[in-house]
């Protein structure tokens, strides 16, 4: 039998569990979050989970600030403890560049850039031999399964209604509007689909003729025991030269990771389970030049993840031009903890007040076709 739904949506990764929370918290009451495996099953659960300002578009570092706010406020949404970690902060520099963070000081607030050593005085097993470096401490890490499932949860508390095993076969579209999904469970009949499948979503809109021409990067995530001579009190560092990061886990441990620009791969079903030594090699080298304390650094664990984003790195949010009811939120690579609460706001609004905020104009899914 056809279930009849206000909404679905389609992903319960970060941002799919974001975007049902805040629908459901906007009062639209028959809504159905829909997932083909268990609940928080695909790249959201390899995340490190990193939720700070330093983002590559204004938007985007106001979608931060405002998810920041979110993940301070849990308690009194959601009821429960925050999974949200802060940290602080520091974006540093190994190379010469006369202001590597002239764009962050125009776009991110509360951040400002300092010395090496003064980073070292207020963080002492954290190096003071960059550059330059800048610092905002209203950043940190969230644990990314946790994140999910509370925000699901609090949803469902609000009437969402979760299907998990259940893949999406087909989006019915009409005469350009939308009708629902066909799945292996069964059918929805719905007049707003919201897809949220990260690197999925371009299966699901290609039967459409729809394609967002997504690109895959490839990174590790390692995790290391700290040794005791290390403090507890570590900032997350993230690399302006190129996209390494470390932040602390708890149980004094610390993980770490990067994201190679060359390792592109054409679907997210060609994600490579194997890293190799010369990428761990590279994250040992970026923990010890932060952590000098920290020698001949060897991970407990690690594993690979695929980031996507659109051809000009930016992410895809917002109406899908042509199609009444169907919206997109995907591709927003290594940021996407960092903008995922307010995604999920910004998407509820569009949905609710049936306009698009002008902004989001940059992040429009199909311009790629438009320019």
């Amino acid at each position: 039998m056809k279930q009849i739904r206000d909404a679905l949506v389609i992903g319960s990764g970060i941002i799919g569990s974001a975007t049902a929370f805040a629908l459901a918290r906007a009062g639209i009451k028959r809504i159905t979050l829909i997932e083909k495996g268990p609940l928080v099953s695909g790249m959201t659960r390899r995340r490190a989970g990193l939720a700070h300002p330093f983002q590559t578009h204004p938007l985007l570092c106001e979608f931060a600030n405002a998810s920041h706010d979110f993940y301070h406020r849990w308690a009194m949404e959601l009821g429960s403890k925050s999974p949200f970690v802060e940290t602080g902060a520091a974006v540093v520099t190994t190379q010469g560049a006369e202001n590597p963070f002239a764009f962050w000081q125009a776009n991110v607030k509360n951040a400002s850039g300092i010395a090496p050593n003064a980073l070292h005085a207020v963080f002492p097993n954290v190096s003071q031999d960059f550059r330059a470096a800048m610092f905002t401490p209203h950043a940190g890490y969230a644990d990314a399964v946790l994140t999910a499932q509370g925000l699901v949860n609090a949803a469902k508390e609000r009437g969402l209604e979760v299907q998990t095993g259940t893949q999406v076969k087909n989006i019915i579209v009409q005469q350009k509007r939308v009708q629902g999904v066909t799945t292996t469970t069964g059918d929805f009949e719905a007049p707003v689909v919201i897809v949220a499948a990260g690197g999925w979503t371009e299966r699901l809109l290609a039967p459409l003729g729809i394609s967002l021409h997504l690109r895959f990067r490839r990174g590790v995530v390692a995790f290391y025991e700290l040794p005791r001579t290390i403090g507890d009190e570590l900032p997350t560092v993230l690399r302006a030269d190129d996209n390494s990061f470390f932040r602390p886990h708890p149980y004094h441990m610390g993980a770490a990771g990067n994201v190679w620009s060359d390792a592109h791969v054409q679907t997210v079903e060609q994600l490579d389970e194997l890293y190799s030594p010369r990428e761990i090699s590279s994250i040992n080298a970026f923990v010890s030049s932060c952590l000098p304390m920290f020698e001949n650094p060897v991970p407990k664990r690690a594993h690979t993840i695929l980031y996507d984003t659109l051809n000009d790195g930016l992410p895809a949010l917002g109406r899908v031009t042509g199609v009444d009811g169907l919206f997109v939120a995907a591709g927003f690579g290594t940021g996407t903890f960092a903008v995922a609460p307010a995604v999920g706001e910004s998407l509820a609004r569009t949905v609710v007040d049936g306009t698009t905020e002008p902004e989001l104009a940059a992040f429009q899914p199909l311009r790629s076709l438009q320019n």
